[in-house]
């Protein structure tokens, strides 16, 4: 980790903008700035600029629903108007389409992370990050294969965020990267980025501007801590609290059992557990052994996604602590914005990490640990819309692994389906679920055809799913309901809009989705200058009080291929558990 440092002077930027920004400019020149940030943006598609009849043409295209969009805001009135309260100022409302022109210089970004579609740079102020997409390196002399039109992600991104409360799905904008240099620019990120990544590189100068949420947005200081600064978001420092802000980011993937529809998947058919019956594992769980056959993975990790979404105090404890254990690429903590602990530090950098967090306090190394576990608990099933800052939540522990008795248990226990009851209906972890289970009840009716039938744009099913969500919300405001559809929860723009294929595709995005849990501890004199706002986002735990927020990332529409890899590596994953157990067993 650490900046990018690049110098340039003056006149670079000026023949930049000349020469990397030509193309960006002109699939802009349609865009004006706008001053009213409640007023909506003219956007298009698409990006040819032939002349002026094509560029009428385009005009004509995107008019009506520029102009639906218009009239909802209108007719929305102020409960479009931005905010969900005064202070929630990264809580924007996603009627209208955000603005294109914001330009970042590359000697503002340092490496975050990175993940298969997109690295993620954060800016030098802490305010924001720059997630761009990556290409395969040998396309680095013709055009990026990425083929995502990011006005169309914008759009996409309106759609899947109406299926959250608005808490927790911040708003995007465009950004355009600002560098002379593209390919200089890629050498200076190598040496923070992972080996196994490097097949992939930036090659758009395009990409998506998010809120920093490895930091707390600002309303959630009290007042004397935001007085100090202007700034949308204050980064946790000496001079604006005692306490460091951390940020834990977990993906926890598929919610529900692979083999409930899949009746083909060759899972083992003998009964493999003492009980007798046929075992059953959720598709995270099938997919390690896949990984550990092709050694992208040393050891079968001991998290399984049912138990975090079980909403069992116990069982997402043990979520936690498998997670914790074997890290992967699901989960990271994060210090004042910096990662501290993922899949590439040992195990002792956790117990450090743990110390600086409950500093001087007398606690053992177990004791912290539980503390820790509990507390993450406690803010995936939070329901931030009630204040429970005075209820100090009991600890839970879980028993210590027995290695050798649990070493087989792990690989022959069968992962326990969910019940959705368990889990409150607003926390994030309910939500998530509530939207991955579109692919369950879609997947075996949908028509494999239907998702192929634009190769050459995967993403032109975005266009029509974002003139229904226009439609919805018209119908919203005309049918005599009033906005109580075009609140959470609206599963019914899903069954009444949605054809199955297009259930799937928004479904499919939250398989693969992130939890980015921020907190940091509160002291006394702290809550007392806290709003009524904040005061719903404190966790009080063995004693100590925590500010808390929840937000859901990496919300990326789907190519129409995704169904196809979903099925066969599926199969490959129950074939390799298969040949697993049978070795095992011999």
């Amino acid at each position: 980790m650490g900046k990018i440092n690049a110098s340039h002077s003056s006149y670079c930027y000026d023949s930049m903008l000349k020469r990397s920004d030509d193309k960006y400019l002109r699939s802009c020149s349609r865009i004006e700035p706008i001053d009213d940030p409640n007023e909506d943006d003219y956007d298009d598609d698409d990006d040819d600029d032939d002349g002026e009849d094509e560029h009428e043409q385009q005009s004509q295209r995107t008019r009506p629903a520029v102009w639906r969009q218009e009239k909802l805001v209108e007719e929305l009135g102020h409960r479009a108007s931005g905010v969900l309260d005064d202070e929630r100022e990264t809580k924007t409302i996603r009627y209208d389409l955000p603005e294109i022109l914001e330009r970042i210089d590359e000697n503002r970004l340092m490496y975050r992370a990175e993940g298969n579609a997109n690295i993620v740079l954060s800016l030098s102020d802490n305010k924001h990050v720059l997630r761009m997409r990556k290409s395969t390196v040998e396309c680095r002399e013709g055009k990026a294969d990425s083929n995502v039109d990011l006005r169309r992600f914008v759009k996409y991104s309106q759609v899947i965020a109406s299926q959250f409360s608005p808490c927790y799905v911040p708003a995007p904008k465009l950004a355009h990267l600002n560098t002379y240099n593209l390919q200089a620019f890629n050498e200076r990120l190598r040496c923070f980025r992972p080996a196994m990544r490097l097949g992939k590189e930036i090659r758009e100068l395009d990409g998506i501007l998010y809120p920093d949420v490895a930091f707390l947005p600002k309303w959630l200081y009290p007042a004397r801590v935001r007085d100090l600064s202007q700034d949308s978001k204050i980064s946790s420092t000496p001079t604006t609290t005692h306490y460091q802000t951390y940020c834990v980011e977990i993906k926890p993937k598929q919610g529900w059992l692979a083999y409930e529809f899949c009746d083909n998947i060759p899972l083992p058919p003998e009964p493999l557990s003492n009980g007798g019956g046929d075992l059953r594992k959720c598709r995270y769980c099938l997919h390690q052994y896949l990984k550990l056959q092709k050694k992208s993975i040393a050891k079968i990790s001991k998290y399984c996604p049912l138990d975090l979404y079980s909403g069992k105090p116990v069982r997402v404890l043990q979520a936690v602590k498998g997670l914790i254990g074997a890290p992967q690429n699901n989960f990271k903590i994060l210090k004042n914005g910096k990662v501290v602990y993922d899949d590439k530090r040992e195990k002792s950098m956790f117990n450090r990490i743990l110390r600086e967090m409950f500093p001087r306090d007398g606690r053992t190394k177990d004791e912290r640990s539980t503390i820790f576990m509990n507390l993450i608990k406690e803010i995936l099933l939070k329901d931030f819309t009630t204040n429970d800052e005075h209820c100090d939540r009991k600890l839970l522990s879980i028993k210590k692994d027995r290695k050798k008795k649990d070493k087989n248990q792990l690989h022959e226990r069968a992962c326990i389906p969910v019940n959705q009851q368990f889990l409150p209906q607003s926390c994030a972890l309910r939500q998530i679920l509530d939207v991955q289970l579109l692919v369950k009840s879609s997947i075996s009716t949908i028509d494999p055809s239907k998702l192929n039938k634009s190769r050459s744009d995967p993403y032109s099913y975005i266009d029509e799913m974002y003139e229904k969500y226009l439609t919805y919300q018209e119908d919203a405001l005309y049918d005599g309901r009033g906005t109580s559809r075009t609140t959470w929860p609206n599963g019914s723009f899903c069954a009444e809009y949605l054809s199955e294929e297009e259930q799937y595709q928004l479904g499919a995005t939250a398989l693969d989705c992130s939890i980015m849990i921020t907190f940091r501890r509160l002291s006394g004199a702290e809550e007392s200058s806290l709003t009524d706002a904040a005061r719903n986002h404190i966790v009080s735990i063995d004693g100590m009080k925590f500010i808390v927020n929840v937000t859901i990332t990496d919300l990326d529409p789907k190519s129409h291929k995704h169904y196809a890899k979903y099925v066969e590596q599926l199969a490959s994953s129950a074939v390799a558990y298969r040949d697993f157990i049978s070795k095992l067993r011999r």
